[in-house]
């Protein structure tokens, strides 16, 4: 037989003890293995593995699975962060435990939040239900903006037809279906979701996920020559994580941009959230200034040749001028 932990990793972290014994070990191999902390004892009957994820630990100890964000966000998907852990329990369940003590009954608890339901959900997994039946709970329970960023995420990292998303709407309360028009697959992160509908409420259409040659994608445009970038936090300069920085990638871009005649701002999810007010303000006053440019070029066209040898003559002018300039101001001082 394979060792105990490496059954449970294989087995989706979690086993009852009847599980083991029926797969042949003993209770004097369970044992050893809580003895040595190899395994342990989630809740009475169940057991797992030290490395298992936090989460489902958590929900497993309740006595339930994970649903709506939670297990949205177990699924790899990166939804919005909210601080309590989302629980379901069918609604005969009892005995519920406290997510940090197998021994405490669960009563008050602020870091957990239990969604009792008669429906049967998916059993696919003991800890966790289906992204379907997880996106439903998130329709019910969320408001319009996490709601809509969620479906927005799981259209574009599960790669879900507009049918599937369409049959998750259709089992969704009456009055949240009207939100089905406000979907978009290319929402890369629940940030542009927030922009793109924050915008819309403030009556400002954008485009998503234009194409520039030479810089690529680019979020949002706003205006014929000004665009957006809603920055997460691999584009900080002090982004420490697995994933490559885009801190001087995204420098070349601009600058490249800032060559075509565009230009682009970029906004922090710090802002995002905290100040959009003025956010909204910066984007409608550069759009303004980018229509009443766009009209002035399209009446007198220019174009700037930024060839080296031309930049050069440029540079060697100024400074000529500049040089001229000094000289006439030192005879002038002159009595």
């Amino acid at each position: 037989m394979m060792p105990i932990d490496t059954l449970l990793r294989c087995s989706g972290w979690f086993l009852r003890r009847r599980d083991l014994l029926e797969r042949g070990y003993t209770d004097a191999a369970i044992r050893a293995a809580l003895a040595n902390r190899i395994i342990f004892r989630v809740r009475q009957g169940w057991y797992s593995v030290p490395d298992a994820p936090e989460p489902a630990v958590r929900a497993v100890r309740v006595g339930g699975r994970l649903t709506s964000i939670s297990a949205l966000e177990s699924y790899g998907i990166p939804v919005p962060r909210r601080p309590d852990t989302h629980i379901v329990v069918k609604s005969t369940a009892s005995r519920l435990r406290a997510t940090h003590d197998r021994r405490k009954r669960l009563a008050g608890a602020r870091d957990v939040r239990i969604h009792w339901v008669d429906r049967a959900a998916s059993a696919d997994s003991v800890w966790r239900v289906s992204i379907d039946d997880a996106l439903l709970q998130v329709l019910i329970d969320e408001p319009r903006d996490i709601a809509v960023a969620c479906a927005s995420l799981v259209m574009h990292i599960e790669k879900w037809t507009d049918r599937k998303l369409d049959a998750i709407f259709a089992r969704a309360p009456h009055d949240v279906r009207v939100w089905r028009v406000l979907v978009s697959a290319l929402d890369e992160s629940h940030g542009e979701t927030f922009f793109r509908l924050w915008t819309r409420d403030a009556g400002l259409l954008v485009v998503q996920q234009v194409s520039r040659r030479g810089v690529g994608r680019l979020d949002f445009q706003v205006g014929p020559h000004t665009f957006v970038e809603v920055d997460g936090g691999q584009h900080d300069p002090g982004w420490t994580a697995t994933a490559s920085n885009s801190w001087e990638k995204d420098h070349d871009r601009d600058t490249t941009m800032a060559i075509a005649g565009d230009r682009v701002l970029r906004f922090t999810y710090r802002q995002l959230y905290g100040d959009f007010t003025r956010i909204l303000l910066a984007v409608c006053r550069c759009r303004a200034d980018d229509l009443a440019l766009t009209t002035i070029r399209n009446r007198r066209p220019y174009r700037v040749d930024a060839r080296r040898a031309r930049v050069r003559g440029i540079l060697s002018r100024s400074r000529s001028r500049s040089h001229a300039q000094r000289k006439r101001r030192r005879f002038a001082m002159k009595p």
